[in-house]
């Protein structure tokens, strides 16, 4: 996607071309031979010839079955086609009277998308706005069907591709990030409620249903606007590249107050107003918070404001290629941020830092819904950690390694066979840790169960959550508070932290399974809210997935 100086029409057609486009059709394939001075009726569009030119243009349509529905969420002809079979074939955007007020809304509704992340030109915005000049300026005589019926069809599939997009993402996220596995499991009903909708009203049929259901997404909107003004701004502009390492003048504080608007700065003892603004801007930009102008800041503080822009646009597609309702009740993990909220009632109830997966074992993006709580969980070493861990320590210590580790060696018949493990004969056996606070899951875990074998859970290695870059485990997530955690989960089961302590002080493995639905979802993204949940942070790209779907997006 291009980046913009302003809001024009994208892909424009001559009006010439537009006038062949017109009444180079007039010739219809059920033999009508009607010129454009000819009238079909008294009304705008005579519905009987609308159907049946419609309907030589229309695809087939199969039986609508599992396969139908799931050909809907890719193929927007499909969808075209659908709409108008709902709608018994007639205009969805024109009556007996011409333009009906919907389809004179579609182009500033499909420019407003620009707000959003996504290209106005890709539904072929500039196409519709000069057909309803052309339509807004006709003095007399009627139109050919054909062309009533092309101009008809073109906004029903600008305005279902651009549900769609909004729905489900404008981009498969796969193509630039292997490791995205959270599927967007909405079902796009774009064509039956555009029937419904303009069937019995001539309003325009909002998108609203459509957009991601999260305060993040409406937050993200506002962001891309303020950048977007800020990058005709010439006095920010100029201050910014007049920046200079150790410089605290005028041009800092400028370019300070225009990036840090309506952010409220903490008080310190230690640090003057700029000091105080720097370590706001620092925070937001998860940098070390030191108050002063070091060479990291000043480079961040360079970024133009077109970055911004590209990042919050891949950022919303993200969002919008998760499921729509996230739920009311959900836990989110947010992989470059390395922190983990947990709502309900769409309150945050639980925050913690969390730790993620080193750049060598990357967290993947999925979602899954949580199964159980563990308390004094056992450990079974998963095959990553037994070809790269395990095996090589086996085979340079033997059994003095698992010893060192806390790891008991089984056959297949669940014989211990620890004493005889070897370099030699090591991939034979499976390895558990028994429960204890020296476990690598510590004394909770959280199941969610996934092919990946991703999950969330306690940890010994407490020392690591006070590190401001913490990804540093095999891929699973380590939870700073695991114990708060659990009590807010099974809070309706009166599960205090007294009564949390005295099962993991049995060090006997508990599950305590949910009974409701509690979707956990890793994400990454490196555009953020606050703990407030009011401001948004721009984050490290830590496992360069931004760079590489950044080319997938043009940018």
């Amino acid at each position: 996607m291009k980046v913009r100086s302003c809001k024009p029409l994208r892909r424009i057609l001559p009006l010439a071309s537009l006038s062949v486009l017109l009444f180079s059709c007039t010739s219809s394939k059920n033999g009508d031979h009607s010129g454009i001075s000819d009238l079909f009726s008294s009304d705008f569009v005579d519905k009987k010839a609308f159907a049946a030119q419609l309907g030589n243009s229309l695809m087939p349509l199969p039986a609508e079955d599992s396969a139908f529905h799931a050909r809907l969420l890719n193929e927007n002809e499909l969808n075209v086609s659908y709409a108008y079979q709902l709608g018994d074939k007639e205009p969805l955007w024109f009556n007996d009277k011409g333009v009906k007020k919907a389809a004179e809304a579609l182009p500033e509704q499909l420019n407003q998308l620009w707000d959003e992340g996504l290209e106005p030109g890709t539904y072929k915005v500039g196409y519709i706005q000069q057909v309803l000049s052309l339509l807004k300026n006709k003095k007399e005589g009627s139109f050919p069907t054909d062309s009533i019926v092309a101009w008809d069809k073109a906004f029903t599939a600008a305005w279902l591709q651009a549900a769609r997009d909004l729905l489900l993402g404008s981009k498969a996220i796969r193509k630039g990030d292997s490791l995205w596995y959270a599927r967007n499991d909405t079902a796009f009903n774009g064509a039956a409620y555009l029937a419904k909708a303009l069937k019995s009203s001539d309003d325009f049929p909002a998108f609203d249903s459509f957009r991601p259901d999260m305060a993040e997404y409406g937050q993200m909107k506002k962001a891309l606007v303020q950048w977007e003004k800020l990058k005709e701004d010439s006095l920010y502009l100029s201050a910014k590249r007049s920046l200079a390492m150790g410089t605290a003048d005028s041009n800092l504080a400028l370019v300070l107050g225009k990036e840090l608007e309506g952010i409220t700065t903490g008080s310190s003892d230690s640090l003057d107003e700029t000091g105080r603004r720097l370590a706001a801007y620092q925070y937001y930009r998860q940098l070390r918070i030191t108050g002063k102008l070091d060479s990291a800041t000043l480079t961040s503080l360079k970024r133009s404001p077109d970055d911004y822009i590209h990042n919050l646009q891949l950022n919303m597609d993200r969002l919008r290629s998760l499921p729509r309702q996230v739920g009311a009740e959900h836990v989110w993990v947010n992989i470059p941020l390395m922190e983990v909220n947990y709502y309900r009632d769409n309150a945050v109830k639980f925050h913690s830092r969390v730790v993620v997966g080193k750049r060598a074992r990357q967290t993947p993006t999925l979602w899954a819904p949580m199964a159980n709580v563990v308390f004094n969980p056992p450990w079974g070493v998963p095959p990553t950690i037994l070809r790269n861990d395990v095996g090589p320590g086996v085979g340079r210590s033997g059994s003095a390694y698992l010893a060192r580790k806390g790891l008991r060696a089984y056959d297949a018949q669940g014989r211990d066979v620890t004493a005889s493990v070897n370099g030699a004969n090591y991939r034979r056996y499976s390895y558990r840790q028994p429960p204890g606070a020296h476990n690598s899951l510590g004394e909770v875990k959280f199941n969610l169960p996934n092919k990946w074998d991703i999950y969330l859970h306690d940890t010994p290695h407490r020392e690591n959550f006070s590190s401001r870059m913490r990804a540093l485990s095999s891929g699973c997530v380590r939870v700073q508070n695991p114990k708060q955690l659990a009590e807010a989960i099974l809070e309706d089961r009166q599960f205090t932290s007294g009564k949390i302590d005295s099962i993991i002080q049995t060090r006997r493995t508990r599950f305590e399974q949910l009974k409701r639905n509690l979707p956990v979802y890793i994400v990454y993204m490196t555009v953020a809210s606050d703990s407030t949940g009011n401001q948004l942070r721009y984050l490290d790209d830590v496992y360069g997935r931004d760079a590489r779907m950044k080319k997938v997006y043009g940018y």
